[in-house]
């Protein structure tokens, strides 16, 4: 079902003719194997976009979910499909604290696999998932916003041998 999805935004992509971002640096957020099918390649790619912005006032909130989801698959899932060889989902999520249609599935999907592995049952499981996934998140938004504690040691150049002969 989900490859099915995902043919049908490359089909729809090929259509109205917006490329995929094929540059050799394009790399996404996450990779795994086995999500959705057993030894397949899976790439995620995180969106994280604040609903109150201006630009986004007048629209409802679930569109602009599906929005940013069909802005991730134009730039990436062809690429991902045709070069990589494997499945593309975007993760997107609100400032708000909400998640679109292919975040929440793939959340469902990992809490699956993972109370089964470990014999959780699966409310435990993606409620531990959501909660590592909302610490995640302060602790990213919290390095942005103040910096990192860790102090950066340079190397002064009159210290770094140029000569490589």
């Amino acid at each position: 079902w989900y490859q099915r999805r995902v043919r049908e935004a490359v089909v729809s992509t090929q259509s109205t003719g917006v490329s995929a971002n094929h540059a050799t640096d394009a790399r996404m957020d996450v990779f795994c194997i086995g999500l959705w099918g057993k030894l397949q390649k899976s790439y995620i790619d995180v969106r994280i976009f604040h609903p109150g912005a201006p630009s986004y006032l007048p629209k409802a909130v679930k569109p602009l979910y599906r929005e940013q989801e069909a802005q991730k698959k134009r730039a990436y899932a062809k690429r991902v499909i045709e070069i990589e060889k494997g499945s593309f989902s975007p993760f997107v999520l609100s400032t708000t604290g909400g998640t679109g249609e292919e975040c929440g599935r793939v959340m469902r999907t990992l809490a699956s696999k993972i109370s089964d592995r470990h014999g959780n049952t699966y409310r435990e499981t993606i409620e531990h998932i959501r909660l590592r996934l909302r610490f995640a998140l302060l602790r990213v938004c919290l390095v942005s916003l103040r910096g990192t504690r860790t102090k950066i040691n340079y190397t002064p150049i009159s210290n770094i041998d140029i000569n490589l002969l």
